[in-house]
C-alpha cells in the first residue's frame, strides 16, 4: 500500500507534516557573521514518521521515527547534515512498506510480526560521552552513531554491563567529574515500577548502579543531580495494563495523584534513598539541583495540571526535617518548559536559564507551531536568583525550538557564550538556526543560518567544541 498522511489528525498543518528525507547542504547561507570562535557541532533530535502512524497515536508525536540534524562549524562557515537513525524499527518497516508499530509505548498495538524486535525509535536525546555518539529514547537502551557521518552504528549496552532494559533520554554529565548519572524507569520490563540508576565514568564504564521501587506507575522523564545527590521526581502521567491493552498510548494524566521525589545520596546505597511528597504538577524536563548545607533545591518549570501554562519553580528539600514534604515557590511566570543552562555549571551553583518562551502579549502558537515550541517567539535569558529576564524577540510567523547554550572559546564565567536556537518560519516553510549572544540578547540576532527546507519541530539539542569530538577526516563528510 502507497503511503499516504492526508486526514491523519496529527498532521492537520503543512509545517509538521513529515519531511521523510536525509539531507546534505554544504557550506550553509548564512546572514550576518557568525562567531569565528564558535568551532564544533550542534545536534539536534526530531521525531519524523516514515510511514503513516495509527489514528489514535498522540497528538504530540513522540513516536515517530528519529532524525539527527548535525550543524558543524568552523572559520565562520557551517555545512549541515541530516540522517535518519537506522534503528530495527525503522528498517523493519521499510523493509514491509508500512507501518508495523502502533501507538506510543504500547507493544499490544503493534502488528505481530515484530514482536521481537526492539521498539525504540531513537528520536529523543543525543550525547557525546564514553567516546560514543548516544541517540537516547527512554523505552530502551540507546543506539549510537558516527559523531560526523551520522551513520547508525547499532544499540549499546556499556560493554554489557548495564543491566536495566532502559535508559532514559535525559542522563546528566557530572562537570566536575566528567561522570554520566543515567537511569532507567520500568527498568526490568513494561509496567513494572523498577527504576535503575548508574554512575558511567569518562571512559564509559559503569562503574556503580542502584536498584529502586517507584512509589507508583509514574512517567520518570527526568532527573537532576546535585554533588552529592541524585534528585528523581515521578510524575503524575500513569499508565496501567487495561489502558494498554485498550489500545491507548502509555500515559494519561492523573492529578489526584502526588509529585514523589526520590533524593538518592551518590555515595549512599539504595535504601538511603529518601521520597519527598508534593502537590501534582504536570513537567518533564528540569533545569539544575544544588546543595545548599542540608537542603537541596532544583529549578524546574511546572504547570498546575494537564493544560496550565507552566512557570519556573523552585523546589526546596530540608533533609533534616522530619516531614516529607517540600517547599514549592515561584521563581518566575515566564512559560516555556525546555529551559537550558550553562552545563560547565550543571550539580553547582550557577544563576542563568536560557528559554524560548512566548511573547509578552502571549500571542497563540502559530498553525503547525509543533509539540515541543507551543508558539515560542522569544529567546531569554532568565536569573533564577533575582527573576529578571533578557531577552530577543525573533520577528515573523515563527516558532522557536529547545535553545542551547555554546560557551565562548577559553571562558570561564558563566553564561559567556552564544545561544543557539531553530526557527520555524512558516512563511517560507523552511528552518533557520540563528545564534544570538548570551550576554547581550538585546542586540539581536547575530547570526543566522539558512536551511532551503523546513525541519519538523524538535525535541532536544546539544553542543559539543570540536577538541572533544574525533578529528574529521574528509571535510566533505
Amino acid at each position: 500500500m502507497a503511503v499516504d498522511f492526508r486526514g491523519h489528525p496529527m498532521f492537520p498543518q503543512g509545517f509538521n507534516s513529515p519531511t521523510r528525507f536525509d539531507a546534505d547542504v554544504y557550506d550553509c547561507e548564512v546572514w550576518g557573521q557568525i562567531p569565528t570562535d564558535i568551532h564544533g557541532t550542534f545536534y539536534r533530535m526530531q521525531c519524523d514518521f516514515d510511514y503513516r502512524p495509527p489514528p489514535n497515536e498522540w497528538m504530540t508525536g513522540f513516536n515517530g521515527d528519529g532524525h539527527v540534524s548535525r550543524f558543524r562549524f568552523a572559520n565562520g562557515s557551517v555545512d549541515y547534515k541530516g540522517r535518519y537513525v537506522r534503528t530495527a524499527r525503522l528498517m523493519a518497516e521499510r523493509k514491509a512498506r508500512r507501518r508495523l508499530f502502533g501507538v506510543y509505548r504500547n507493544p499490544f498495538t503493534d502488528d505481530p510480526s515484530v514482536a521481537h524486535i526492539n521498539r525504540s525509535a531513537a528520536n529523543t536525546h543525543i550525547y557525546w560521552h564514553g567516546g560514543k555518539m548516544l541517540v537516547l529514547k527512554e523505552d530502551s537502551l540507546p543506539y549510537t552513531v558516527d559523531p560526523h557521518t551520522l551513520e547508525t552504528q547499532g544499540d549499546w549496552n556499556f560493554h554489557g554491563k548495564y543491566t536495566a532494559q532502559t535508559m532514559s533520554a535525559h542522563p546528566k554529565i557530572d562537570p566536575v567529574t566528567g561522570e554520566m548519572i543515567a537511569y532507567g524507569y520500568q527498568a526490568k520490563g513494561i509496567l513494572t515500577k523498577d527504576i535503575a540508576v548508574y554512575i558511567i565514568d569518562p571512559q564509559g564504564r559503569v562503574t556503580k548502579e542502584w536498584w529502586l521501587t517507584s512509589p507508583y506507575l509514574g512517567i520518570i522523564h527526568d532527573i537532576a543531580i546535585t554533588q552529592k545527590h541524585i534528585i528523581i521526581p515521578v510524575i503524575a502521567r500513569t499508565t496501567s495494563l487495561a489502558r494498554l491493552k485498550s489500545g491507548q498510548p502509555m500515559w494519561e494524566w492523573d492529578g489526584s495523584l502526588p509529585t514523589m521525589v526520590g533524593i538518592l545520596p551518590r555515595d549512599g546505597e539504595a535504601k538511603d534513598v529518601r521520597w519527598f511528597k508534593g502537590p501534582s504538577r504536570n513537567t518533564l524536563h528540569f533545569l539544575n539541583a544544588t546543595d545548599r548545607g542540608s537542603t537541596v533545591t532544583m529549578e524546574l518549570p511546572t504547570s498546575s495540571g494537564e493544560r496550565d501554562p507552566s512557570q519556573i519553580r523552585r523546589w526546596t528539600f530540608d533533609l533534616n526535617s522530619k516531614s516529607d514534604g517540600f517547599q514549592e515557590d515561584v521563581v518566575s511566570t515566564t512559560p516555556g518548559f525546555l529551559p537550558r543552562m550553562d552545563d560547565r555549571h550543571l550539580s553547582l551553583d550557577y544563576r542563568y536559564a536560557f528559554i524560548s518562551s512566548r511573547d509578552n502579549q502571549g500571542a497563540p502558537p502559530a498553525p503547525g507551531a509543533g509539540p515541543m515550541s507551543g508558539g515560542t517567539q522569544v529567546v531569554q535569558r532568565l536569573d533564577v536568583r533575582t527573576g529578571k529576564i533578557d531577552e530577543c524577540p525573533i520577528a515573523g510567523k515563527v516558532a522557536l525550538q529547545e535553545s542551547c547554550f555554546v560557551p565562548r572559546a577559553n571562558s570561564r564565567e558563566e553564561g559567556d557564550g552564544y545561544v543557539m536556537t531553530v526557527v520555524s518560519n512558516f512563511d517560507s516553510m523552511s528552518s533557520d538556526l540563528i545564534i544570538t549572544d548570551a550576554q547581550h540578547l538585546d542586540d539581536g540576532v547575530i547570526a543566522t543560518v539558512k536551511l532551503p527546507f523546513r525541519l519538523r519541530s524538535g525535541t532536544h539539542t546539544n553542543w559539543y567544541p570540536q577538541s572533544v569530538l574525533p578529528p574529521i577526516k574528509d571535510e566533505l563528510s
